[in-house]
């Protein structure tokens, strides 16, 4: 079975390439006429910020060097997920071609990255 990077770096590296592809993905305008599933975006928005959650979640876990205290992790991923969500929802607004500010959008990126968080401590778990 694989096992998680024990070292901050690979964890904090994934998570500035995540951030750095959120940006310029918000910085591009509209992607055409809209998807032909409504609410299809809610889904896009939740994958994307699984991934997220996921890789700030266990940037968190590996810069513990103490057991792993996961009520402050998984608080600490939904308080970052909530913050990058929400700016990048007013990033939006600026960009030509996008409706930013959609507090649905906004709600996806969090349970998203809510859940992310929870995979990394249900895989963390498994692989003890």
């Amino acid at each position: 079975m694989p096992r998680l990077p024990r070292h901050p770096a690979p964890w904090f590296s994934a998570l500035l390439l995540w951030l750095g592809t959120l940006w310029f993905a918000s910085s591009t305008s509209g992607m055409g006429p809209g998807l032909p599933i409504p609410h299809l975006d809610k889904a896009a928005h939740f994958s994307y910020f699984f991934a997220g959650g996921f890789l700030f979640a266990g940037c968190h876990l590996r810069l513990l060097h103490e057991r792993p205290d996961w009520r402050k992790i998984i608080t600490a991923t939904i308080i970052a997920m909530a913050v990058i969500g929400w700016l990048d929802e007013w990033h939006q607004t600026f960009t030509a071609g996008r409706q930013g500010g959609d507090p649905w959008d906004w709600l996806a990126d969090l349970l998203g990255g809510t859940a992310g968080a929870a995979a990394l401590k249900g895989a963390h778990r498994r692989m003890k």
